[in-house]
């Protein structure tokens, strides 16, 4: 309905400004406007304003019609604001002489203003008041107070009055509502409510194992104040708390504040301890994750397999290579990429109870393997200049070495070579191992040409049949090297190494020469011819048994040849032999060869047959009494022997004795050997 009643007014005012219009401007000229103005927004705290008019072409001053002047009233642009609310307004410029009248619409809003408050002072109190009453600050609005604690551990407020719960500083806001004319507005001012804090005692830190303790009472702190404790865990997943029980839930380290409420006076505290829960160090064994080497192929890659140390916790095992580009790490392989050393580390995060392990560290050498070049062989005279050793491209540092298989030939002295004597020799060359490469070696032959020796007369050789020459009598030479033979009739005489046998008899021909030795080279060939003289027919003796202590002359045996005969034993101690004459002188066997030396027609031959001696029979000895005051003494197996029988140290005889009654000692020798000594009564 009011809506109605405001549309109505200003229809009517419209028509009546558009008739006075159209009377007053019968004569003027067309007023028109160029700048309307916009809604104008202010609130009621302002009091009054001034408005912008609208720009027209007349020079006659406006006035202003407001539809609401419950609102505002005005007096020429001037508007006294009179309450909070929204009202439309009308600028008009009356007619002048020139000019005809405008008028534009506009709308004029006034809100709620905001109040201006008055001072909120800080205030300072003791705990022991326990109560604070609040008086509000001063304002020109008349709305209702009420107030806030901004920190309800310190002080709460009901109305009013704070209530005093703990010492330290707390923020009291107070706020006024808004009303219809008024916006709300709030203040803060600083509490400082003074309590003495309590004396407390020790609060110390603890660690405790994960595997050990699961609950863990603990005992508040000693204090001067009768406030309450209450625990709390910076970490509960770490320790948990029950009252004043801590609960261990996994390793980690958690702050545990213990705060003592305010009480008696005196404002609450709080202290600290810090609870580290520590895992289980598990159990681990290297097992088979020890230092490796490998040797690598140049330009090759290797795959090295390792095993990961053993441990009690199930966490996965994580491997680092100190140098991927050198060896890098896939899974449990290592993959060799070039020479060199690392370190390969094993490490193992925490996991559940158990604490984490490593770096367990183990090193990895890896070994280049190298083909050394070969270098070409050379050839020298004996005394030639001594040549510097030329050691191949190597990859290596590792120490140069240079043998020779020769050293009388090719000497190797202060990295040179020198030509000693004539020959062939190995030189080799050898590069010590280091960490990082192995050993590697080459080779090369040197040849030293000698000058040949001038031989002397070669005499002719004669061997027999199955005879042999060890050292046959070769020609006279400057030089010391090995002579080598060979014979043109193998079938007559046989050469092995270098020994030559007599095979049947005939002659033929032995060819020589000498290696090259010393300064000398190879000699000439030499040859002589050697004569196989033909084995004598000869009887084979028997063999002979014979008694220790026995004698025996045998039969030389028969043969075609005349040589002269003579004989060796091959144990003197068992038989021992005098020209044809053998002696038995210990149990046992020997052999006896016969040899018959060689003549101008026939061959040395010999012939063995063996003797073997069985040992002599034991002397024994016995003595008895008989009737008539007889000892009869009897000795056995002593023929051939010195015996010598006492009785009572006189002497006496083998056979019966006549004694005198008492006791006689009766002994008996043999060969110096005293085989009886018995005691006899006679009565």
């Amino acid at each position: 309905m009011k809506t109605k009643v405001v549309a109505l007014i200003l229809i009517g005012v419209l028509v009546s400004s558009v008739l006075v219009g159209l009377i007053s401007s019968a004569n003027a000229a067309l007023n028109s406007i160029s700048f309307r103005p916009e809604e104008t927004v202010t609130t009621i705290d302002k009091g009054t304003i001034t408005l912008t008019p609208p720009v027209s072409t007349s020079p006659g001053p406006w006035i202003v019609e407001i539809s609401n002047p419950r609102i505002a009233t005005a007096n020429g642009l001037t508007i006294t604001l009179l309450a909070v609310g929204s009202t439309v307004i009308r600028y008009l410029q009356p007619a002048t002489a020139e000019y005809n009248s405008v008028s534009d619409f506009s709308r004029l809003t006034v809100n709620a203003g905001i109040p201006t408050i008055g001072d909120f002072p800080n205030r300072t109190v003791t705990l022991g008041q326990n109560t604070v009453a609040l008086t509000p600050p001063t304002s020109n609005s008349d709305g209702q107070w009420s107030y806030q604690s901004l920190n309800p551990e310190v002080a709460i407020v009901s109305g009013n009055l704070v209530t005093l719960r703990d010492g330290g500083t707390v923020d009291i806001k107070a706020t006024q509502s808004a009303t219809g004319r008024w916006l709300s507005a709030s203040k803060t001012m600083t509490l400082t409510i003074n309590a003495p804090a309590p004396t407390i005692g020790s609060f110390s830190d603890i660690t405790l194992s994960i595997d050990s303790v699961a609950r863990v009472q603990l005992t508040a702190p000693s204090s001067n104040s009768k406030g309450t404790w209450t625990l709390t865990s910076s970490d509960p997943t770490i320790v948990g708390i029950d009252g004043l029980t801590l609960l261990t839930r996994k390793s980690g380290t958690a702050t545990i504040t213990a705060r003592q409420a305010a009480a008696g006076g005196y404002r609450s505290t709080t202290t600290s301890m810090k609870v580290t829960v520590s895992a289980v160090t598990p159990t681990t064994t290297v097992g088979n994750f020890k230092d490796i080497s490998v040797d690598l192929d140049n330009g090759a890659t290797k795959v090295i397999p390792f095993t990961s140390p053993a441990s009690t916790s199930s966490a996965a095992w994580t491997f680092t290579s100190s140098d991927p580009t050198t060896a890098s790490v896939n899974g449990l392989n290592l993959i060799a990429l070039k020479p060199g050393t690392i370190t390969l580390s094993a490490s193992q995060p925490a996991s559940g109870n158990f604490a984490a392990v490593g770096p367990i560290s183990i090193k990895v050498t890896i070994r280049g393997n190298q083909q050394l070049a070969k270098p070409a062989s050379i050839t020298k005279l004996v005394g030639d200049p001594a040549v510097k050793i030329t050691y191949p491209t190597s990859l290596s540092t590792g120490t140069w070495s240079a043998t020779s298989s020769a050293p009388t030939v090719v000497g190797v002295a202060n990295g040179n070579l020198t030509f000693d004597s004539a020959g062939r020799s190995t030189i080799t060359l050898t590069q010590s191992a280091t960490e990082t490469y192995t050993a590697s070696s080459t080779t090369f032959e040197v040849t030293v040409i000698g000058i040949p020796p001038t031989l002397g007369a070669f005499q002719p050789l004669t061997v027999g049949v199955g005879e042999k020459l060890t050292a046959p009598v070769t020609p006279q030479s400057p030089s010391t090297g090995r002579w080598i033979f060979t014979s043109t009739d193998p079938t007559i005489a046989s050469i092995v190494d270098n020994v030559i046998t007599g095979i049947k008899a005939g002659t033929t021909i032995i060819s020589a020469f000498q290696e090259p030795a010393g300064r000398y080279g190879q000699s000439p060939t030499v040859q002589v011819t050697i004569t196989v003289k033909p084995t004598p027919t000869i009887t084979t003796p028997a063999n002979i048994a014979l008694v220790a202590g026995a004698k025996q002359v045998f039969t030389t045996p028969t043969s075609n040849s005349p040589g002269a005969w003579s004989y060796t034993s091959s144990n003197p101690a068992i038989a021992a032999i005098s020209g044809s004459t053998l002696s038995a002188l210990a149990a046992g066997t020997a052999t006896i060869t016969a040899t018959q030396a060689a003549t101008a027609t026939f061959a040395g031959a010999s012939r063995t047959f063996t003797i073997t001696v069985s040992p002599a029979l034991i002397s024994s000895a016995t003595a008895r009494k008989t009737k008539k005051r007889i000892i009869a003494v009897a000795v056995t197996n002593a023929a051939g022997k010195q015996v010598i029988v006492r009785i009572n140290g006189s002497i006496s005889r083998v056979g019966k004795n006549k004694v005198k009654p008492g006791r006689k000692l009766v002994t008996v020798q043999v060969d110096g050997r005293l085989i009886l000594n018995k005691v006899i009564k006679i009565k």
